[in-house]
């Protein structure tokens, strides 16, 4: 069966797991956030999954995969931010599993207590350092969010790398920008640039994440990516 590519619904996040726990086991972002998931590789899933959980119940989000044989090998988290389209308008049914779904996991914390593979303190340092970087790259004068669509997570399974399969993933979120009338906008690794500079994208700034080192000890650097639509007024 050829590659398919389709937007996912909840039924995926078991899946959107399995690939996202072979993609980024060795992802440096994820490396620093759950330094103990080799040692736990379920608990580390779990995380995924309901991560994976919460972005499909987020009517903001769009979560596009790539399918073979019935099976995901890799996906795209696109979020649309600032004023909704016809795929992320406000949906009842999503908000509701969204409270279902979040109690769940509620009364199974209790069960399982804390996870282990999580760095709290590495986890709250990261969060308060991508929400300043938001503030500086993605937000309005007003704190608003300026409208684009924002690539949130990348994730392609071992056996699906260098088939392009990222790079189309990509391009579907540059198709909505460009059909919404707006720019799409990402933070990338060093390592990620190509596939997003081959897409059109273009560096527009880097971060210094204090809070995340490099093999030499030192800050890494989160470069800002834009998209910047042709059909529009530069923004």
């Amino acid at each position: 069966m050829a590659l398919q590519y389709r937007i996912a619904s909840i039924r995926d996040a078991e899946q959107l797991a399995d690939c996202a726990a072979e993609a980024l086991v060795e992802d440096e972002l994820f490396a620093a956030l759950h330094p103990g998931r080799h040692t736990d590789l379920n608990r580390f899933r779990t995380h995924l999954k309901r991560r994976a959980r919460s972005r499909l119940t987020d009517h903001t989000y769009v979560t596009l995969v790539a399918e073979e044989k019935g099976r995901i090998i890799g996906f795209a988290h696109w979020q649309k931010l600032g004023p909704g389209t016809t795929e992320t308008r406000w949906d009842p049914l999503k908000a509701c599993e969204r409270r279902l779904m979040a109690f769940e996991d509620w009364i199974l914390s209790f069960f399982e207590g804390a996870d282990p593979t999580v760095d709290l303190a590495a986890s709250a340092a990261i969060s308060s350092e991508f929400t300043e970087l938001e503030r500086l790259y993605w937000k309005n004068e007003d704190g608003t969010d300026r409208e684009h669509w924002h690539l949130r997570l990348l994730a392609v399974h071992p056996t699906g790398r260098r088939r392009g399969i990222g790079g189309n993933l990509v391009q579907q979120g540059i198709d909505r920008a460009r059909r919404d009338g707006c720019d799409a906008g990402l933070e990338s690794s060093p390592m990620g640039l190509s596939v997003y500079q081959a897409k059109g994208f273009k560096v527009v700034g880097r971060y210094e994440m204090l809070s995340l080192l490099d093999a030499e000890g030192q800050p890494m650097e989160a470069p800002v990516l834009l998209w910047r639509n042709p059909d529009i007024a530069s923004m």
